[in-house]
């Protein structure tokens, strides 16, 4: 039944890009009349991706999901439930915000740019951590750059809480924008920062908009502009797979293998059918960018693998930081393996890695 399932969203797919509407719409109907997603929690899974099929078909466009939210459900509220539930989220966060308290804890001042910060939650927990460890800069500036004022609005507030409440001295200057928008102005700011200067970025780099059929020119930009900052180091996490530059068929099955993983992941779990079936959601808007967007230019889940990544901060000046590959970091979730290179912490599932960790340092300048 599985093997039947897949065949008729592979086959739908090749046939919408082929041209063969009226096919593809069959083969839809065919697949959905084999659904039950309130019984086989995997059907959830076909119905996201048969629905971003049907959205090509259809020739819609797609608007980012965090500045354009369904009334019903924010994705950057989604996005809570998969912290609270995913190890895949938890631990690469963990990872990110150990190597964040080894760059800034104990220092005198300090500055953090945090790239897409979104409602600061993860600044948060560095900030509690640090406080724990007795470890909290004397003076930190904090830099959110998102492009959603309301989620800056709501970072400000959680740190500036999160500061009074453990004593600690933060400065918060909001960036409202893309990072690939700044203007020369802004990234000139930001260089006058007090350092030592780290920079965090945490799925929000595959955001950066480009051009249809470009090679990344835009995120290649924004790295060069990170490491004109001097950061004593860069941190990244996304998720492992290539969403850019693949052709959309091939997308599509790159999409399938990540996002199939990802949802038997958290079926394995025994999370409640609420929170899992939302979490679904929440990568089911994934899945309608990466799949349901004709329009190159209007996509904005632009994922890359750790590789691409690593190749892309080395163009841009950077060199793995090798402390990131020695961490050991307490409760990662039994059913994730760690996969260690130079820079990189790859979090597996089965035989996948899912989403990875990235640590960089400005390659130092010889004279």
């Amino acid at each position: 039944m599985r093997a039947q399932k897949e065949q008729l969203l592979f086959q739908a797919m090749e046939q919408g890009l082929s041209g063969r509407c009226d096919e593809a719409t069959a083969a839809l109907g065919a697949l959905e009349s084999m659904l039950d997603v309130d019984v086989v929690p995997e059907d959830l899974g076909y119905q996201l991706f048969a629905t971003a099929v049907r959205h090509r078909l259809a020739g819609a466009g797609s608007r980012n999901p965090y500045l354009h939210p369904d009334a019903s459900e924010r994705q950057i509220d989604l996005f809570r439930s998969l912290m609270a539930h995913m190890p895949l989220a938890s631990t690469a966060d963990a990872l990110a915000n150990a190597v964040l308290e080894s760059l800034l804890g104990g220092r005198q001042e300090a500055t953090l740019v945090d790239v897409g910060i979104g409602q600061g939650r993860q600044a948060v927990r560095l900030l509690q951590s640090l406080s724990r460890r007795g470890a909290v800069p004397g003076r930190l500036t904090l830099v959110g750059v998102d492009p959603s004022g309301a989620s800056l609005a709501q970072a400000r507030a959680a740190t500036e809480r999160v500061a009074r409440e453990v004593g600690a001295s933060v400065r918060f200057i909001g960036v409202e924008s893309p990072v690939e928008a700044m203007s020369e102005a802004t990234w000139s700011t930001l260089r006058a920062l007090p350092g030592p200067r780290v920079v965090n970025a945490a799925f929000a780099l595959h955001h950066v908009a480009e051009a249809p059929g470009s090679q990344g020119p835009a995120r290649d930009a924004v790295l060069r502009q990170l490491r004109a900052l001097e950061p004593t180091g860069l941190v990244m996490c996304e998720p492992n797979t290539d969403h850019f530059q693949a052709a959309p068929l091939e997308r599509f099955g790159h999409a399938w293998r990540h996002f199939t993983h990802v949802f038997q992941l958290l079926d394995s779990l025994g999370v409640p059918g609420d929170e899992r079936a939302a979490i679904k959601r929440f990568f089911g808007r994934e899945v309608e960018d990466v799949v349901g967007t004709v329009d190159e230019s209007a996509r904005c889940e632009r994922h890359e693998t750790a590789r691409m990544w690593m190749a892309r901060l080395t163009r841009a000046g950077f060199e793995p930081l090798a402390l990131l590959e020695h961490l050991r970091p307490d409760g990662v979730h039994p059913a994730l393996t760690l996969e260690r290179a130079p820079g990189v912490v790859g979090l597996r599932w089965r035989d996948e890695v899912l989403v990875a960790v990235l640590a960089a340092r400005p390659v130092p300048t010889r004279g």
